[in-house]
């Protein structure tokens, strides 16, 4: 939970800091949102393949690299001032974060018995939920009484202990000798995924869905701490604040949905979030200068991406087992290519002179772009299994 925790911190500790580390860095504030989008593109790229090198060198090694590259990507952001550089320690945290996730959940799946998992697995969710809630906040408040470099130095002290609990309390584990000589390279495992997903629809649906649910998120949410700079003049304890209160909204929409997606339906909580949503998301910027109608909203936008995300989630279930793992392993880079698409895309139309209600309805569209994406995992998901079958597909108005 606390690798889970610092991932999830490290990854939106910037957005409220943007403002600060623009004006001490001499870079243009609208810009800020690329920080994000350096560490999320490493993410995408790398966590696959990192998921497929523990399978060779061992869950506890690649863990620890993961974490020392974590520690030197936050401890580099705190002392680095040349804004090409920061983007660079920003991408060095991410790979970190993408050597520590799949670790984690391999981990879980090694270590734990079927029946276990589950709550387990909710645990380390609650980790990176409760980052937003408490760590961001936490960490807005210590940059606006010590400045946001000691935002990260604090990151990166906190992942030194971790690794040294690591190191103490796991045992270093090798793959069987059998495994690791009959395991394709980590390379020929990710280009292997890569293939199969581009071929099989029912998971570039999957994957689809995942990606514009990242990206109506974090086109806005990356630059929020700009938004209520300009708006409201917020410094960062109080952007803080403000993201507490979105987070919290956002964990127990995530701890409700999934028991309300049981009673009514997965695809109906998905279709109720993303309308919600958009709406919120659309009309975050366009309600003026009245700070208090604008946390409201905020706090329902998040709550209502918190309901959808687990039933979101649970479209993999929906896919026959032979392709459900290729989306499983993508699924994650998928959501932080969303989130790097989302993050770049804005930070540049922003410093374009692009108005935030622009960026607004750009994520409402995304939002509702997932809506027939649901349509064609069904469908295609039902081709794929009666095409293994050696039945017909069904038809495409077919009732589900």
């Amino acid at each position: 939970m606390a690798s889970a925790f610092l991932v999830g911190l490290d990854s939106m500790i910037t957005v409220p800091l943007v403002p600060a580390i623009a004006e001490d860095t001499g870079t243009e504030a609208r810009l800020g949102g690329l920080f994000v989008s350096a560490y999320a593109l490493l993410f995408a790229l790398a966590a696959p393949l990192c998921g497929a090198m523990s399978d060779r060198l061992g869950r506890r090694t690649i863990l620890t690299g993961g974490l020392v590259a974590f520690t030197l990507g936050n401890a580099l952001t705190g002392i680095t001032s040349d804004f090409t550089l920061l983007l660079a320690c920003r991408a060095l945290a991410g790979l970190g974060a993408a050597m520590i996730m799949p670790s984690v959940y391999a981990m879980i799946a090694d270590t734990f018995p079927f029946e276990r998992r589950g709550k387990v697995m909710g645990i380390v969710v609650a980790g990176l939920l409760s980052s937003t809630v408490i760590g961001v906040p936490l960490g807005s408040y210590l940059a606006h009484l010590l400045g946001w470099r000691v935002a990260f130095f604090a990151v990166g002290g906190v992942a030194v202990l971790v690794c040294a609990l690591v190191l103490a309390l796991i045992p270093p584990v090798q793959p069987p000798a059998a495994q690791q000589q009959s395991a394709k390279s980590p390379v020929a495992v990710y280009l292997g995924m890569v293939g199969r997903a581009v071929t099989t629809p029912a998971v570039l649906c999957v994957l689809g869905c995942t990606l514009l649910w990242s990206f109506a998120l974090y086109g806005m949410f990356s630059n929020i701490g700009i938004f209520y700079a300009e708006r409201f003049g917020f410094n960062e304890a109080q952007t803080g604040l403000a993201i507490m209160g979105s987070g919290a909204g956002s964990m127990a929409g995530a701890l409700l949905g999934g028991r309300i997606a049981d009673k009514l339906g997965k695809r109906t909580v998905i279709v109720v979030a993303a309308l919600v949503a958009a709406a919120g998301v659309t009309s975050v910027a366009l309600i003026g200068d009245h700070i208090v109608p604008v946390l409201i909203v905020f706090i329902v936008w998040g709550t209502a991406v918190g309901v959808g995300q687990p039933s979101l989630s649970a479209l993999v279930s929906e896919l026959r087992p032979e392709t459900r793992g290729t989306a499983l392993a993508l699924n994650g880079s998928a959501q932080y290519g969303g989130m790097m698409l989302a993050t770049s895309i804005a930070a540049l139309l922003l410093d374009n002179g692009v108005s935030f209600a622009v960026i607004g309805a750009i994520c409402g569209a995304c939002a509702l772009a997932v809506l027939p994406l649901l349509v064609g995992v069904r469908v295609a998901g039902r081709a794929d299994a009666a095409a293994v079958a050696g039945a017909p597909a069904p038809e495409a108005g077919a009732k589900a």
